[in-house]
């Protein structure tokens, strides 16, 4: 017990008193339990494991490895991050972890608030945040799988035929604006018949054949019944990455960060 016996046995008194009765029957050959320290001891062997349990849960949150993580996910990261987080959610049973499928702007918000520990979101990442880039992106233009067109057609305006779903700015002001800057370069106004609030309806109206939609081309993994067209003009690309508070102190965000980036360059990334 790296105790000398004077002082275990002043111990062993003061724990007496606070008891108010003996513990030990001391004699020629030592100590033996009284009755009540007999009937004592089951309890205090379950304070000292209680205390190790304590003291254990306290350094795995001290390390990371036990505690809370809300992760931020765009519409360019569903098919591919969630499978990530779920093996670091494997190597850290200890850590509850919760998803929010979010647009970058409001990501940046709760980051800012700490409602949020991490985002995948469009980089760079703004004032405050500290974040690397994890995959690049383009915009894609998913149409119906009848629709006539299997290449952009030279005329734009023939598009506008069936018309366009739209994902409203409000839910998507990142993809809303990539989609503005290619319309504007190319001088061409989308005629939209229908909007949507979430990724997953407007890629339904396109599978129903009820019109053309621009979205990420990473989305596309969760389109069916339909047919992408890919758009190569440098104002189509984007990144993807991880970001954080940056002055925010969390053990189990530093975790997540670290095994983040030691999968950068890994080919589940950019599959």
């Amino acid at each position: 017990m790296h105790l000398s016996q004077p002082a275990l046995s002043k111990q062993i008194a003061a724990l007496e008193a606070s008891l108010g009765t003996r513990l030990f029957e001391r004699g020629r050959h030592g100590a033996d339990l009284t009755t009540f320290g007999a009937s004592f001891l089951a309890d205090a062997q379950m304070l000292v494991r209680d205390a190790d349990a304590v003291l254990a849960r306290a350094r795995d949150a001290a390390s990371g490895a036990r505690g809370f993580l809300r992760v931020g996910l765009c519409l360019s990261t569903l098919t591919h991050v969630p499978k990530l987080i779920a093996e670091f959610g494997a190597l850290h049973p200890g850590v509850s972890i919760t998803l929010h499928d979010l647009s970058s702007h409001e990501q940046t918000r709760r980051l800012l608030a700490g409602k949020l520990d991490a985002g995948f979101m469009r980089m760079p990442a703004g004032p405050g945040l500290a974040g690397f880039t994890v995959l690049d992106e383009t915009l894609a233009l998913a149409v119906p799988e009848h629709a006539r067109h299997t290449r952009l057609p030279a005329n734009l305006d023939e598009l506008n035929e069936p018309g366009f779903i739209a994902l409203s700015r409000t839910r998507g002001p990142g993809l809303a604006a990539q989609i503005d800057r290619w319309c504007a370069e190319h001088g061409f106004v989308p005629r939209v018949i229908q909007e949507a609030d979430d990724i997953q309806s407007v890629l339904a109206s396109v599978a129903g054949d009820v019109g053309a939609a621009f979205l990420p081309s990473r989305a596309q993994y969760l389109l069916r019944d339909a047919r992408v067209l890919t758009l190569r003009d440098r104002s189509t690309r984007w990144r993807v990455g991880l970001a954080w508070e940056d002055e925010r102190d969390d053990a189990v965000t530093r975790r997540f960060v670290a095994f983040m980036k030691a999968l950068q360059g890994r080919a589940t990334l950019d599959d």
